[in-house]
């Protein structure tokens, strides 16, 4: 009998691979090509995020050793990390109640995304991942906030937020040399409201 973590692993490895193809054409532009792969695979990548996770609820006991960023600047992203988590949490849920393969393909995908019936929340997330991007890279124009996460790798790892504070320099390093992230938040969004409303509209 196939585990849950094994349906999850492959719910997202569906999900990164999907995403890759459909935005192929951002990917090659070379300023958001470093952006992209942070995006792929640092929110919909194949492996377990649940310490990035929790760490994540415990930001707060970190910030205060990172100059310029309040727990405000990124409340977005842990509302987007929290909910991108549970959508997936119950989409591999239906998956595993259906006894549908691990290989199942786009058809299945689109059949179960649909029946989840949460299209309010899917709205919220695609709200939230084009926020969050226009968060982070307002961040990234920080030089002082560069310095200080580079150099707070060992004191994260000593107060055991070493997953968190990992995601949060690839976050940074990702966007540092873009010099405007308008297009590739854009794009994402309107692509994927009008896959939503496909789907959700039985096309």
């Amino acid at each position: 009998m196939k585990t849950f973590m094994q349906y999850r692993i492959a719910l997202q490895v569906f999900q990164s691979h999907r995403l890759r193809r459909d935005y192929r054409d951002l990917s090659a532009i070379p300023m958001y090509e470093p952006v992209g792969e942070f995006f792929f695979t640092e929110l919909y990548g194949p492996r377990d995020f649940s310490q990035r996770d929790n760490d994540a609820r415990r930001l707060q006991h970190f910030l205060h050793i990172v100059p310029g960023v309040h727990l405000r600047d990124i409340e977005e992203l842990l509302e987007l990390i929290s909910i991108t988590a549970e959508l997936d949490d119950g989409l591999t849920d239906l998956l595993i109640d259906r006894g549908v393969p691990l290989t199942f393909d786009e058809q299945i995908y689109e059949q179960l995304y649909r029946e989840s019936d949460n299209y309010e929340d899917r709205y919220r997330q695609l709200e939230l991942i084009s926020n969050s991007l226009d968060n982070v890279f307002r961040l990234s124009r920080s030089h002082l906030l560069g310095i200080a996460l580079e150099r707070s790798t060992v004191i994260a790892r000593l107060a055991g937020f070493e997953s968190g504070h990992t995601f949060l320099l690839k976050g940074y390093r990702a966007l540092r040399n873009v010099t405007e992230i308008d297009h590739f938040a854009t794009t994402i969004y309107n692509r994927e409201l009008d896959r939503l409303n496909r789907i959700f509209d039985g096309g």
